[in-house]
């Protein structure tokens, strides 16, 4: 039988021993790609940031002078915490859902970044379906399926 790597441990914290890659894989994705951009207005970012208002500009430029800078730090905190804890092997219940935020997030902007609109690509031509990317956002969605199964149970 298969034993998660991240499973909840008796007093609340949650057992977390995901292989060095996977750790190394996430620290290159969020200094790289996902912590640089939360500062600039990297439209590979806008999946994070959606109007919320649909198309009506004028509200969702008045919501984004309001919320846009807490709504970048909770996301900076975030990645703070998955760096902070990237060589840990145990982790409080807020640490693993910053863990769960960030690499959702990252997943956004890699998916954006390879053309995947939807959560399983429908065709992806011969360049992208071999791209280191690709690879990395598959790498992501099953870290994030276990951190979310822990999470649950």
């Amino acid at each position: 039988m298969f034993r998660s790597p991240i499973r909840r441990r008796s007093d609340g914290t949650y057992r977390f021993q995901i292989p060095e890659a996977y750790r190394e894989l996430v620290r290159h994705v969020v200094e790289a790609d996902l912590r640089p951009g939360l500062t600039t207005d990297d439209p590979d970012l806008h999946r994070l940031f959606p109007p919320a208002y649909g198309e009506d500009d004028d509200r969702n430029a008045g919501y984004a002078a309001l919320a846009g800078r807490e709504l970048v730090d909770r996301r900076l905190a975030a990645t703070d915490t998955v760096l902070e804890t990237l060589h840990s092997e145990r982790l409080t219940r807020e640490q693993l859902e910053a863990w769960m935020r960030t690499i959702n997030d990252a997943r956004l902007v890699l998916a954006t970044r390879i053309g995947i609109e939807d959560e399983e690509p429908a065709e992806l031509d011969d360049e992208t379906s071999e791209s280191a990317e690709l690879n990395w956002y598959q790498h992501l969605s099953a870290l994030l399926e276990l951190i979310v199964r822990a999470l649950s149970d």
